[in-house]
């Protein structure tokens, strides 16, 4: 009977045995299908995702050749063609058995982060309601994440810091390479980076359009005011762009002219007028896949074309 009992216990083990590794060769079969299955549908959505970037850089070329297209016969796009491109969307559009959405943001709305002084990202911060502490501490510990040394600026972060604090992510020492990294650098909460994130790029030359960025934005550059800001945004909402900081100037009582005027050279070489550089962003899916593949690329006005500058497939 004992003997009888060990070979039972024995047989129902090796049942177990073998179940555990009947199983284990299906999950590894079922993800080997899913992994090939999602290959085979990013690859049917990437041809819509570069046919969505096409269709933006031809309506793009379009504006640029003839500003006054239906729907956007306002004068001033005489004078900016490219003129808030992020109400020109383009509906989901079918392509095959696949779908593309695309979005344009004007590139020069948000403040370029590779270009960024350690005062603007400073003033940036404040703008968005960081108290003043915090955004200094947190503006040293950007700058020092992108800088090519290990030396940490007086209120900053190094990878020395990053070590002792036990933190997974270090510093890159140089550019960040997606916005989503400014996650890990010291200092920076969910909250800060919420508010942050929409005021940034790593897209284009880093000059900033007065009549297209937000007030928080237009409060980092040299210069700006209070005030000064205001002006610009009652334009905006009155449909009349500034077009020269002379012209920005004689709308500005004696103190905000003059702090101005103390930082004109830096803020002529940061602030534009018109969109030149158009980002967009197309979104591709199958019908039914939950796979995504978003397309991104930099358009730049030059003449009455629309120069594809630099683009990204994910």
């Amino acid at each position: 009977m004992r003997r009888g009992g060990f070979a039972l216990v024995a047989a129902l083990w090796l049942l177990v045995a073998l179940s555990a590794v009947g199983l284990e060769f299906s999950l590894r079969a079922r993800a080997r299908h899913l992994a090939a299955a999602n290959t085979l549908e990013a690859g049917r959505a990437a041809p819509a995702a570069a046919a969505g970037l096409a269709d933006a850089q031809a309506l793009l070329a379009g504006l640029a050749r003839e500003p006054a297209l239906p729907g956007h016969t306002d004068a001033d796009r005489w004078f900016d063609p490219w003129a808030q491109p992020q109400v020109l969307l383009l509906d989901s559009l079918k392509q095959g058995d696949s779908r593309v959405r695309v979005t344009l943001r004007d590139a020069g709305a948000a403040l370029n982060l590779p270009r960024a002084t350690e005062d603007e990202l400073r003033r940036l911060l404040v703008a968005l309601r960081v108290d003043a502490g915090a955004a200094d501490r947190l503006a040293q510990a950007i700058m020092d994440w992108q800088d090519a040394d290990d030396l940490h600026r007086a209120r900053g972060a190094e990878r020395d810091d990053y070590l002792r604090a036990g933190r997974a992510a270090l510093p890159a020492n140089r550019s960040f390479d997606r916005i989503t990294d400014l996650r890990y650098v010291m200092g920076m909460t969910p909250d800060i980076y919420r508010r942050l994130r929409p005021c940034l790029t790593l897209l284009g030359t880093g000059q900033v359009n007065l009549n297209a960025a937000d007030q928080p934005v237009l409060l980092a550059l040299p210069g700006m005011t209070e005030q000064a800001v205001t002006v610009l945004l009652r334009r905006r909402t009155g449909h009349r762009p500034i077009r020269s900081l002379e012209e920005l100037t004689n709308e500005l009582p004696t103190a905000p002219r003059a702090e101005l005027q103390a930082h004109l050279p830096e803020l002529s070489a940061r602030a534009a007028f018109e969109t030149r550089e158009v980002v967009a962003v197309a979104n591709a899916w199958t019908d039914g896949s939950p796979v995504h593949v978003t397309a991104t690329a930099l358009f730049a006005r030059a003449g009455e074309n629309a120069v594809l500058v630099w683009r990204s497939v994910r």
